[in-house]
């Protein structure tokens, strides 16, 4: 079997309604448009978000286990599963060189799991389903994973979102987002420097992921949910949890500004065609990036 074992996906959570534009992760990427980590890396410096489409990448790192990419595929599109998980058994460890190679060998877009770290999802996506909110947010009717495009025609430029549980079509203005966490209590902090809706921006996902629906579907999207699974074992669980923030909220903490911000500056890069920059520290801010201009 060369290492390899087969895999049975542990159930189906939900179907997969096509409401959206159904592409690849990949064919998103490759597909015109700013998205919200785009405009994440503009407002660190337009340079950094440059960078990120030039920079050449190094294949053997970008094909590590991404837990997140696994748990996407297991729990909102299970009948991808197979096609895009591998099993490896031949080691319980990913610095052999033979691991090394088999991992080079999978191509682009497969996910390659030690049997420890399938154990790991297998119990993640089990332990979800039993409770009640998150079970709930997977299996009511969604369309999981589809891509929208919007023209934004003061800008001049192309936004695009990929959410992963969208409930609009069905009647709920509600959009869902799976993510894994390190520690979930971090979700539950009030403190700025520790809550993930800043330390990671996602204030600033969820609210241009709204922002962005509520222009393709001519409606105002008021909610966002967070599903979040828990990476660590805690009394033999992964805890999981079910966080939700409205627009009112999101507007409170300034996050649509600040997405209205990254926006005009993505657009005057790209119509000026130039993306030097510098970064500044934090403490001082991003009003008032610097960018190089030629003597």
């Amino acid at each position: 079997m060369n290492g390899v074992i087969n895999i049975t996906i542990f159930g189906t959570m939900g179907t997969n309604n096509m409401k959206t534009l159904k592409l690849s992760n990949d064919e998103y990427r490759q597909k015109q448009g700013v998205s919200n980590s785009d405009l994440m890396l503009i407002e660190r410096s337009p340079s950094d978000y440059a960078w990120s489409q030039n920079a050449p990448r190094d294949a053997l790192k970008t094909a590590a286990f991404d837990f997140g990419t696994a748990l996407h595929t297991a729990m909102l599109e299970p009948e991808k599963f197979n096609d895009q998980v591998v099993v490896y058994t031949q080691t319980k460890t990913r610095e052999t060189k033979a691991f090394q190679e088999f991992m080079l060998g999978q191509g682009d877009g497969a996910i390659i799991l030690l049997e420890s770290e399938y154990d790991k999802l297998r119990f993640a996506v089990d332990g979800a389903r039993h409770h009640p909110a998150v079970n709930r947010l997977l299996t009511i009717k969604s369309d999981k994973e589809g891509s929208i495009f919007v023209k934004d025609k003061e800008r001049d430029i192309i936004k695009k979102i990929r959410p992963d549980l969208d409930y609009v079509s069905y009647g709920l203005p509600i959009l869902g987002d799976l993510k894994s966490s390190a520690d979930l209590a971090d979700w539950r902090q009030d403190a700025r420097w520790k809550n993930p809706l800043f330390t990671h921006g996602y204030a600033h996902t969820a609210a241009y992921y709204m922002d962005v629906a509520s222009e393709h579907y001519g409606k105002s999207i008021d909610e966002y949910i967070f599903i979040v699974v828990q990476k660590k074992i805690e009394m033999g669980r992964y805890p999981v949890a079910a966080i939700t923030i409205t627009r009112e909220e999101l507007e409170m903490l300034g996050a649509f500004d600040q997405v209205n911000y990254n926006l005009d500056t993505y657009a005057t890069c790209l119509h000026s065609n130039n993306w030097d920059s510098v970064e500044k520290f934090p403490m001082f801010g991003n009003d008032g990036e610097i960018l190089i201009e030629d003597a």
